[in-house]
């Protein structure tokens, strides 16, 4: 049964160094994660993901920006498969230097892996983040920790980062979500000066607007 909480928390200040080593706590609790459940928490996941989608009006001409989980993030697919379903646009990202490039989603057969070990679509005809993203309806980033103030820890190269300070001032800016896995929603993470929070915070059993 999922669970929604909404709730409004003042942001925080930055609380420093410390992210590698949490980072490395996080990621050696992933590699013990049963793999075989990944199926079903991709299914809990997409749908808690619908469900916040349902409530800005989605529709086909709605621009999603998803992601590729890697083998250790909390995987989307069959969202990705439901939005396409809908008749939805949906962007993946490709890393292109320190930056994110953005393309159409599509069948991921001939999708080659980038350094960091994800799929990426053919790069030819991406859009920089400044050209796609003020346009989507959301934008789904993983992350792998969340806190209550709705800060993420991300990877650590800062991609993300970047490629949200393209939309957080726009008067209508797309919706952002955080998704994690519910063990990972912390009452507290390092924050920096440059961390942009999400709107909502997506895990397998709850929804959490901020």
């Amino acid at each position: 049964m999922r669970h929604h909480v909404r709730e409004h928390w003042v942001v925080i200040e930055d609380q420093g160094a410390g992210k590698s080593a949490l980072r490395s706590r996080l990621r050696s609790a992933r590699k013990r994660r049963d793999l075989g459940a990944i199926a079903e928490l991709d299914s809990l996941i997409s749908g808690q993901i619908l469900d916040v989608l349902e409530t800005i009006a989605l529709n086909p001409a709605s621009v999603i920006a998803a992601y590729v989980a890697m083998p250790s993030e909390p995987p989307v697919n069959v969202l990705r498969s439901q939005l396409h379903e809908m008749g939805c646009t949906v962007l993946i990202p490709i890393v292109s230097g320190d930056e994110l490039l953005w393309a159409n989603d599509g069948e991921e057969e001939h999708w080659m892996r980038n350094a960091l070990g994800t799929l990426e679509p053919d790069p030819r005809g991406a859009l920089s983040s400044s050209q796609a993203l003020p346009s989507c309806t959301a934008i789904i980033v993983p992350a792998q920790a969340m806190n209550p103030n709705g800060f993420r820890l991300g990877q650590g190269k800062g991609f993300y980062d970047r490629a949200l300070t393209k939309v957080v001032d726009l008067e209508h800016p797309p919706l952002i979500i955080g998704v994690t896995y519910e063990s990972e929603f912390l009452p507290e993470i390092p924050t920096e000066a440059h961390d942009i929070p999400v709107a909502v915070s997506v895990t397998e059993s709850t929804v959490r607007w901020f």
